[in-house]
């Protein structure tokens, strides 16, 4: 498989026929058809399926794409780094992340720190599954997710097998959170058998076994649950929480300024330290300056949210 046959499947992908593709191309149709042929054959699949109408895509060749699109973004970095002679960016730093405001908070303070002239930065806050693969894909350089007692034996196995280490920084007990005018919020330390009556809001995770990639620390009985809220975005979930009576669970870790002042978190009776939050890089790396410097400051922000949160 070369880098070239991807193109050419990226482009019959895009024109719907071999010949349109090859005028694109200026290639041959048998020519292209033949090394489409041989692609195939290689990967012992089949890319296109094929009608009178034109081709389309077989579900294994939109799996190829998204892996193989992937090489050819990593083509196009190595080309702009040691081709094109563009001066390579002063600040570099690629980060995903799961949907933690006390994370952002921590990258602001680092980036006001440094406070760079010039600068590439991605943050990519989103589910587990998409942290990791983000990691792995090497699209971002680390990437902030957490362990729970229910779902740390299969993450760090999955971890192994795309050659990801987890790097623990600290252990912390679960919270229910929830609007401040909430009906519980008066309590002190919350049964999680007593918000059965109320909707649960969860973040919903691309990957197919959801259990195993839960946003959520803990999760009240699945089977007890009558109402329930999925969304995809941290914007989503706090509007929710802020206006209608649902609760979620998490690190209880709400930032001023970065998670809406309408919310209020409380601790849950009988669960103690069964979050384990950490970052995860490709293993056996190093990762740069930058990356280390906002971890650090990662770990500094943190102490000081369970602190006040403590007080």
């Amino acid at each position: 498989m070369t880098l070239q046959q991807i193109r050419y499947v990226m482009e019959i992908s895009r024109c719907g026929s071999i010949s349109k593709a090859a005028q694109e191309l200026y290639l041959t149709q048998p020519y292209l058809s033949s090394t489409l042929k041989d692609l195939e054959n290689e990967l012992h699949i089949s890319i296109f399926s094929r009608s009178r109408k034109g081709i389309t895509l077989t579900r294994d060749g939109q799996e190829f794409l998204r892996y193989a699109k992937t090489l050819l973004e990593q083509e196009e970095r190595i080309l702009e780094l040691y081709t094109r002679h563009v001066r390579p960016l002063p600040f570099h730093l690629a980060v995903s992340m799961q949907r933690y405001p006390f994370v952002v908070k921590a990258f602001c303070k680092f980036f006001e720190k440094r406070a760079p002239k010039q600068f590439e930065v991605r943050l990519r806050e989103c589910s587990m599954d998409r942290v990791i693969r983000d990691v792995f894909e090497q699209k971002s350089e680390v990437g902030i997710i957490f362990l729970s007692t229910t779902t740390e034996t299969f993450i760090r196995k999955y971890l192994a097998a795309r050659n990801l280490e987890f790097n623990r920084v600290l252990s912390m007990s679960p919270s229910v959170f929830f609007r401040k005018d909430h009906p519980m919020a008066s309590y002190a330390e919350i049964d999680l058998e007593d918000m059965k009556a109320y909707p649960f809001a969860s973040f919903e995770s691309e990957a197919t076994i959801s259990v195993d990639f839960s946003e959520e620390a803990i999760l009240p009985g699945s089977t007890t649950l009558d109402q329930r809220f999925l969304v995809i975005d941290r914007g989503t979930m706090i509007n929710i929480l802020t206006h209608t009576d649902a609760f979620s669970i998490g690190t209880g870790i709400l930032s001023k300024g970065f998670a809406g002042p309408e919310l209020v978190s409380r601790p849950i009776k009988n669960h103690y330290n069964e979050i384990c939050l950490g970052w995860i890089q490709v293993a056996n790396s190093t990762i740069s300056d930058e990356a280390s410097a906002f971890i650090k400051e990662m770990k500094t922000v943190l102490s000081q949210e369970l602190s006040l949160q403590n007080a």
